[in-house]
This record gives structure tokens, C-alpha cells and sequence, in this order.
């Protein structure tokens, strides 16, 4: 009778938990449609999202001890939802044109449940590319008139996450998979404008993207060392492309392949209320192919990141980070894009909630001509059933 009571009781909050994620992953497409820039989003498959999770953000981004770890956490306990938002806002300067924008986005939204045998499964949404964007060409005469080339582009690339975990060795090991479906769509309406006001033409271009991807990750605490590592293989997808150019339509399917991605980072916690961090990532893009063709001008990016955390009080810590990326996306000059950042954060516990995580991100992206300088505030809410405690907090 009791475990009958306990089945009912699990299945329960199983089933609230999935309404709650398919919810929030409805609201969070509509709103990634809307909100979301970037100058350098029109390069390439766009801005490439590197770490979603708030926490690690104030960390300087470290990936691998973090929540895009299919193995992380070392122990869950209790069943846990996550959701982060990101506010921007971009200065970019190329010549004598400057542009201040600013956009407010969801970057995730997660929900991971406990099993029997230290197993445990989770869904999420993620952003994955950035293809937000809002350019304008230099001035040119057309017709006898000044005009310019106006290009807006909207939408992005998502990854649909299904996670699955098991701790070992009491429990100081955690081996996880995740599965994940990418799917996106870009609108790009490219316009012909004069002195800003009217236009003369107006072509859309929509890409659809779909792909599948299978990420292996392991997480181990030895003592004060705690170890994090990841590996991530993006099957062949699709890209659908539909053109609508002076009255003509026309349709075009083709694949492609994005690139392998491996990561690997450690915290150290041999100092009192003050743990250490260490991460790197490495994507292969020279692998990269559309329509079986190599792309000429991706090239491998490489992400650096260090972090330190100190705890004040048991619920209040304070991070600090920096972070060096080399981006796969050349500019229009083909010169490697490169961004600098340095990142802070902290967390407010939530009685009998979770907590409430913010991270502030200030980093410099440098083309040959363009760069930008980017003010990102992060935040993150995150919920814990308050049926179980947790012990001891692994990783970070």
C-alpha cells in the first residue's frame, strides 16, 4: 500500500514537472523569436551561445564543472528546475558609424527529476545560435539616389535536450548522456533603402535548420580536486532555404554538418570558503560542411576561461572570471573574431524555494574594422523541491 501511495506520489510530480518544461519551452520560443541582437549574428550559423548556466557565467564561463555537463550534478536529491535570462547591451564601432543596442532574451530552461539507483533524467531548451541581427551597407547610388542596403535578420538555432545520469562510487563519479534535437528558423529580409525612409526592393530569405547531436560527459570529485569532461557529435542536418526575390520564389534543400566539440576543466577547494576554476573548449569548424563542402572561411575556436569563487557566508558568494574566445566566425575581412571578457556574479537564496543567481558579463569583440563591446547582465531562477536537503555542495 505505501508503495503504491510513493508510485502515485512520484508520478505526480513527474507529470508536473513535464506541463511545467513544455510550458516554458512554448513561451521561451515565442520570446527568442522577438528579442535578440547582434552585429556579427549575420556570419556564418550566427552568434554561438557557449554557457548558459548563470553560475558558471560569473565563473568566466566554465562549461565543463557546470550545467551543459551531461553528467552535472555529481548527486541530485531533489527534483530541480532552472530557467536564465540574458540582457544586453552592444556598442559597436566600425569606421565612423557607431550603434548602441539592446536586447533581453531567455537563454534556458531546464528541469531535472531523481530516480531510484542514484539515476536521474532531465528535458531542456536552449539557445544554441543567435541569428538576431540589424546591419546596414555602406551608401551607394542607385538610380541617381543615395541609398543603402538595410539587412535584419530574426530567429536562431535550439537544442531540445533529453538528459540522462547515474552516480557511482558513493557517490564520487557521474557519467551522463544527452540527447539533442536542433531545430531553427532565420528570416533575413534584405532591403534596399533611401536616405533611410522608403525602399525600392525587398527580398526574404527564410532558413530552416534541423539536426541531431549526442553529448557523453563524466564528473568526478577526488578530495579537494573536483574534474569535469565532455565530448559532443553533431549528426549531418538539414538546411532548408526559401528565397522570395522581385516577384520569383524559389526553394533549396541541402546538408551540413557542424563540428565535433570537446571540453575539460577542474575546480580546486583546498582553500577555505574559496574554490579555484579551470576550463577549455575546443570546436573542429574546419570540419565543418554545407552542401559536402568545407567552409572556407570557418576556422577552429578555442574558449580559456578562469574563475574564482569565495563565500562570505554559507549563501552568499562572490564570483569573479575571465574568459578568452576566439569565435569560428571570420569577418567580412577574414580576419578571426576574437572576444575579451571579465565577469563577476553572486547568488540570493530563496527560503524554502532555491535561489536566485546574477552574473554581470563586460567583454570586448575585435574584427578587423568592427568591434563591439558588450555590457551582458545574466539572470537565473532556480527551484529545488524542499522535500530532501541538500549535503554538500560537488563542483561549484
Amino acid at each position: 500500500m505505501e508503495r503504491n501511495q510513493t508510485i502515485r506520489i512520484l508520478l505526480t510530480r513527474w507529470s508536473i514537472s513535464l506541463i511545467f518544461i513544455l510550458i516554458s519551452n512554448f513561451l521561451f520560443l515565442i520570446s527568442g523569436i522577438v528579442y535578440g541582437q547582434s552585429f556579427f549574428a549575420m556570419r556564418g550559423f550566427g552568434e554561438e551561445i557557449l554557457c548558459p548556466d548563470v553560475h558558471a557565467n560569473g565563473l568566466g564561463g566554465v562549461i565543463s564543472i557546470s550545467r551543459e555537463n551531461p553528467s552535472f550534478p555529481i548527486s541530485l536529491n531533489r527534483t530541480n528546475f532552472y530557467a536564465s535570462l540574458s540582457n544586453n547591451i552592444v556598442f559597436a564601432k566600425e569606421n565612423n558609424w557607431e550603434r548602441t543596442i539592446y536586447d533581453i532574451r531567455p537563454i534556458t530552461i531546464e528541469g531535472k527529476i531523481p530516480l531510484p539507483r542514484k539515476l536521474r533524467v532531465g528535458l531542456k531548451l536552449t539557445e544554441a545560435f543567435n541569428q538576431n541581427f540589424n546591419v546596414y551597407s555602406e551608401s551607394i547610388i542607385l538610380a541617381g539616389y543615395w541609398a543603402q542596403r538595410h539587412i535584419i535578420g530574426q530567429g536562431g538555432i535550439y537544442r531540445i535536450t533529453l538528459n540522462c545520469a547515474k552516480t557511482f562510487l558513493k557517490p564520487d563519479l557521474s557519467l551522463g548522456i544527452d540527447y539533442s534535437y536542433l531545430i531553427g528558423q532565420e528570416i533575413e529580409n534584405w532591403i534596399f533603402e533611401i536616405a533611410g525612409e522608403d525602399y525600392i526592393t525587398r527580398d526574404t530569405i527564410i532558413t530552416n535548420y534541423s539536426a541531431q547531436s549526442l553529448r557523453f560527459g563524466a564528473l568526478t570529485n577526488l578530495s579537494f580536486l573536483t574534474l569535469g569532461f565532455h565530448i559532443e557529435d553533431i549528426f549531418p542536418g538539414k538546411i532548408k532555404d526559401q528565397i522570395k526575390s522581385h516577384g520569383t520564389y524559389a526553394e533549396t534543400t541541402f546538408m551540413f554538418n557542424l563540428p565535433y566539440a570537446i571540453g575539460f576543466g577542474f575546480s580546486i577547494n583546498k582553500f577555505q570558503k574559496t574554490t579555484l576554476f579551470c576550463d577549455f573548449l575546443y570546436k573542429n569548424w574546419k570540419k565543418a560542411k554545407i552542401k559536402d563542402n568545407y567552409v572556407s572561411n570557418f576556422r577552429n575556436s578555442m574558449k580559456y576561461s578562469v574563475g574564482i569563487e569565495h563565500w562570505l557566508t554559507d549563501n552568499h558568494p562572490l564570483r569573479f572570471g575571465l574568459r578568452y574566445y576566439n569565435s569560428y566566425l571570420l569577418d567580412h575581412t577574414n580576419y578571426q573574431i576574437k572576444e575579451y571578457g571579465l565577469t563577476c556574479g553572486s547568488r540570493i537564496p530563496i527560503p524554502k524555494f532555491g535561489s536566485f543567481d546574477y552574473s554581470l558579463e563586460l567583454f570586448s569583440r575585435h574584427g578587423r574594422k568592427l568591434t563591439e563591446t558588450v555590457v551582458r547582465l545574466n539572470f537565473s531562477l532556480s527551484y529545488e523541491e524542499s522535500w530532501k536537503k541538500r549535503t554538500r555542495r560537488w563542483g561549484y
